[in-house]
């Protein structure tokens, strides 16, 4: 009888064993599964995508000569653009855009105290080589969800280097670059695997006070001087110019991603 209860007991024990290895198998099963999903849909999501095309709109002045009237004198402005997406909802991109800029004095009812009654006017080229940030309000060219992620709007801001010749009285000028930080609000939508359009609209604040300044000043305001103070002050570099356009861009060198599992894969 004892022999007997203790092959019971021990044949318990056993059974007792194998139903939590079993468990503890399924489990292990269970995490591994979870882990291999999750990667594989992080190697999707997290992929890089690269967009490459062009910037077309028009560019204006605010400063001295325009104190406050946006889109005043707008002048053709275009360039190059490339966006590298981090996820469906950041991504940077550098430009290099090409525009003038135009203004002139008296214009509108902003008259300084010292205006001699001459009227004022300049024109300057520049080149905007900027980087900047996109934070995206929605989802955008999510992986799961392409059809549903195909707008958004965004916010965006950076540095940029703002290149120009200034006005010298001696000579015909030097080149000047100047740190200009950008910041404003886009809205992007995809058309197809490869083909986006958007709109953006930023601001360009920047750390000079002499884009409107050419030539000779008599008899009218002084740009660099609007107040007649007689000298120049650093804190008075009150030089903002805008852009705003159309993009159009294309996404590069597309690839096919192998899922871990073998039997899956996304077209990115």
């Amino acid at each position: 009888m004892l022999l007997i209860e203790n092959m019971l007991r021990l044949e318990n024990i056993l059974l007792t064993l194998c139903n939590k290895s079993v468990k503890l198998i399924a489990s292990v099963r269970i995490f591994l599964l979870v882990a291999i999903e999750m990667a594989c849909t992080t190697a999707v999501l997290g992929q890089d995508k690269l967009e490459m095309g062009l910037f077309l709109g028009a560019s204006y002045y605010m400063g001295d000569v325009n104190p406050s009237q946006h889109f005043k004198d707008p002048r053709p402005a275009i360039g190059f653009i490339g966006r590298y997406a981090f996820s469906d909802r950041l991504a940077a991109k550098l430009n290099v855009i090409g525009a003038r800029l135009e203004g002139e004095y008296p214009s509108g009812g902003d008259i300084y105290l010292n205006y001699g009654g001459k009227e004022y006017e300049f024109e300057r080229t520049i080149v905007d080589v900027g980087v900047t940030g996109e934070f995206n309000f929605m989802s955008y060219d999510h992986m799961f969800f392409k059809d549903k992620s195909r707008f958004t709007p965004y916010l965006t801001a950076g540095l940029a280097a703002t290149c120009y010749k200034s006005y010298e009285e001696e000579s015909d000028g030097k080149q000047r670059i100047v740190l200009s930080l950008p910041f404003g609000i886009g809205a992007k939508y995809k058309i197809n695997e490869w083909l986006r359009v958007g709109f953006e609209w930023t601001m360009r604040k920047t750390f000079c006070d002499d884009l409107d300044l050419v030539g000779d000043t008599r008899g009218t305001i002084n740009p660099a001087d609007p107040y007649g103070m007689g000298k120049r002050v650093l804190t008075h570099n009150n030089d903002w110019y805008s852009l705003a356009g159309i993009t159009v861009t294309m996404s590069m060198w597309p690839r096919k991603l192998e899922c871990n599992d073998g039997t899956r894969s996304f077209n990115k």
